[in-house]
């Protein structure tokens, strides 16, 4: 196609912009817009445009433009792409990257069958509620929210003096009731000389009545002789047994009077521990948290006044039920911790027992109403390997993600 604008008009322009490819020549020359095969490479081309857009003696200056469509512009366009033209060599790429995948992909299958992870997992521990077992008035706190305390520090203290008092009542009602054991066992002594005494009174009586009873035989005594030694036997006969019966009384007393020793004693422990609750202390070692105690507070037994929570620490994962086909206890865990961004190891202490929903307030009666089957998640409990924590810096409560390596 050829376009030649030798006079003013906005067609020809028009017609220029849409073909893109402009070239102006001097007026006088002649305007040749078909293809040749002879024609000189795009480059060459170029030279003589510029050298076609200088001025011209000859001509009156005004330029003519030409319009070049067809064989060179897609000439141009196949040139700018290298793989144009080229099939083969884009199958033997195909070729290799397919049988770079058909390598790789065994690794890759292998390698992510050998693993279970979840991010529905976090770090657990034992937060002890630290409460008063007794009612008093706190005179001092030792201890602030976040601070690290050992077993055995001292936490809160009661005031001591009312339980002091106890303790010495109980004491003075301990050493009464220890007296009168005493005195008892001496009653007690007292009423087993008596018999003792009355006994040998009794076999003397008893002598005596036997041989009266032979001289009335033969008639030596008279029987009103007779009959007073027989009486004096038998009432000497009846005071043993008194005596006696006085006796195990008194043993009894003992008893009993041991029995309010041992209750008086039980009374002054008692009190002793009363006053050493006036005293609370850290049951293990661990970080102060949610402190609500106030020096001067009234407190009452079983009232919570802060938490330690222990250093002792794990990570409960929850796991779907459809992980845990291949899963044991004592597999190798490594716990990736969001906080520091680090990840530490550990293992599989145990499996679960029960799923989340079996132990929940409320569980789920799916034989009443409409049923959705939902999966389960269970909680695994995987304990970290020793040594990895010196510094205390994993605390309850930290988001983790686990991967356990399946064996």
């Amino acid at each position: 196609m050829e376009i030649s604008i030798d006079k003013p008009g906005a067609d020809g322009f028009r017609g220029a912009l849409h073909n893109r490819e402009i070239r102006a020549c001097p007026d006088g020359e002649e305007l040749d817009m078909g293809f040749h095969p002879e024609a000189p490479p795009r480059g060459a081309d170029s030279s003589d445009r510029l050298e076609a857009l200088k001025p011209n003696p000859t001509n009156d200056g005004h330029p003519q433009i030409e319009i070049t469509d067809g064989p060179k512009r897609e000439q141009g366009a196949s040139g700018g792409n290298p793989w144009r033209g080229r099939p083969a060599g884009r199958i033997l790429v195909m070729a290799l990257l397919a049988a770079a995948v058909g390598v790789i992909a065994p690794f890759a299958w292998s390698y992510l069958q050998s693993y279970e992870s979840t991010d529905d997992a976090q770090i657990d521990g034992h937060i002890d509620p630290i409460s008063s077992r007794v009612d008093g008035t706190v005179i001092r706190v030792h201890a602030e929210d976040d601070d690290r305390v050992i077993r055995g520090e001292l936490l809160v203290e009661i005031d001591p003096r009312d339980y002091e008092v106890a303790a010495e009542q109980a004491r003075a009602r301990l050493e009464l009731a220890t007296a009168q054991v005493a005195s008892a066992q001496q009653d007690y002594a007292a009423a087993l000389a008596k018999v003792r005494e009355d006994d040998a009174a009794n076999y003397r009586a008893q002598r005596d009545a036997r041989r009266y009873a032979i001289l009335l035989d033969q008639q030596v005594v008279p029987q009103e002789q007779y009959d007073q030694f027989i009486a004096t036997a038998r009432v000497v006969a009846a005071t043993v047994d008194y005596d006696r019966e006085e006796a195990d009384s008194a043993l009894k007393t003992i008893g009993a009077r041991k029995a309010n020793a041992d209750a008086a004693k039980a009374a002054l422990d008692q009190a002793l521990l009363n006053l050493s609750y006036t005293k609370i202390y850290a049951p293990a070692d661990g970080i102060v948290g949610k402190r609500s105690v106030q020096l001067g507070s009234r407190i009452q037994p079983a009232q919570t006044l802060m938490y330690v929570s222990e250093d002792g620490i794990w990570v409960t994962a929850n796991f779907k039920e459809t992980q845990l086909a291949r899963m044991h206890r004592g597999e190798r865990v490594t716990i990736h911790i969001d906080t520091f961004g680090r990840a530490y190891q550990g293992y599989v202490a145990h499996m679960p027992g029960a799923s989340g929903d079996r132990l929940s307030l409320l569980p789920a009666e799916n034989a009443t109403g409409n049923y959705v089957k939902v999966v389960q998640r269970l909680p695994v409990r995987i304990l970290f390997d020793r040594g990895q924590d010196p510094n205390h810096l994993l605390h309850p409560g930290m988001s983790v993600e686990p991967t356990v390596w399946l064996q």
